[in-house]
């Protein structure tokens, strides 16, 4: 079950690299149907690790430490856009 996991990392850190490069084209350039699809991908990337963190951690493997890492980095990142982008949309 270890390889199944892997792939999932390896997916999940994928889908936050193109969500990090959609969050960066949103604001700099003021692009809202990037910035759509890069907090669909963050929401997306944080669910996805945190049930399969919470499933690995149910089996007993030790991966499950990766996925709440990568959840940790990506609601940070999810954060900084939110209220980054709040700024560029006069928001606050």
């Amino acid at each position: 079950m270890a390889r199944n996991y892997l792939v999932f990392i390896f997916g999940l850190v994928l889908l936050l690299v193109f969500s990090f490069f959609f969050c960066y084209v949103a604001i700099y350039n003021e692009n809202l149907p990037a910035g759509i699809a890069a907090l669909v991908g963050f929401v997306a990337s944080l669910i996805m690790a945190i049930m399969i963190g919470i499933s690995s951690r149910d089996e007993g493997g030790i991966l499950y430490i990766w996925f709440f890492t990568i959840a940790g980095i990506t609601a940070i990142i999810l954060v900084w856009f939110l209220s980054r982008g709040g700024v560029v949309l006069k928001i606050w």
